[in-house]
């Protein structure tokens, strides 16, 4: 099988140029097909009389960026030292362990002022046939100061492998409404 495509590569060549064609007979039906419609001509760079600058007046703003009004409030630093600033858009690790039938998971909290509370859970990972067995969510308020909080998720089937996953549920600063999303997730573990 490879052979044979091989082969086709090597004579497909000859065949689409027309196995050796002269150029007499291609000049002759340029000739009869008329006159050619794709036009190349050589040319040169026109030479500019003045360098082109950027004009305007100088500004006290640096360049590329608006001035500020001076009514903006001044920008305020989030995290500390002691508080670091987590970055949104990922899911962070969260440490987990489990007994017969409960699991305890760590997770960090950075204590933001938009938190309303975390809800946490555990999902099976042996699955079973029909309908999956819905362990439902704990909550957990966030604390005052940022740091690693920790839950015990409780009514979970003995010799289950489970994944345990940590929402944020914060506040939207342009509306009343609250949103939800996956912070923390744990590594599989089981119960004994």
């Amino acid at each position: 099988m490879g052979r044979r495509w091989l082969g086709l590569l090597v004579l497909a060549p000859f065949v689409l140029s027309g196995c050796g064609s002269d150029g007499a007979s291609t000049k002759e039906a340029e000739e009869a097909a008329g006159k050619s419609w794709l036009v190349v001509a050589n040319g040169s760079a026109t030479p500019s009389a003045v360098p082109s600058r950027a004009a305007g007046t100088p500004t006290p703003f640096p360049s590329g960026f608006l001035p500020l009004p001076t009514n903006t409030p001044a920008p305020k630093p989030t995290g500390s030292y002691s508080c670091p600033p987590v970055k949104s858009q990922i899911i962070n690790g969260a440490d987990a362990s489990a007994g017969d039938t409960s699991g305890t998971v760590t997770w960090y909290d950075p204590a933001t002022a938009d938190l309303v509370e975390y809800r946490i859970t555990a999902i099976s990972q042996d699955p079973r046939l029909g309908e999956q067995r819905d362990v439902g969510w704990t909550i957990v308020t966030p604390g005052a100061t940022c740091g690693y909080r920790t839950a015990t998720i409780v009514g979970l089937d003995r010799d289950t492998r489970y994944v345990f996953s940590v929402d944020a549920v914060t506040s939207r600063a342009d509306s009343d409404a609250t949103y939800a999303k996956t912070v923390a997730r744990s590594r599989v573990v089981k119960t004994s």
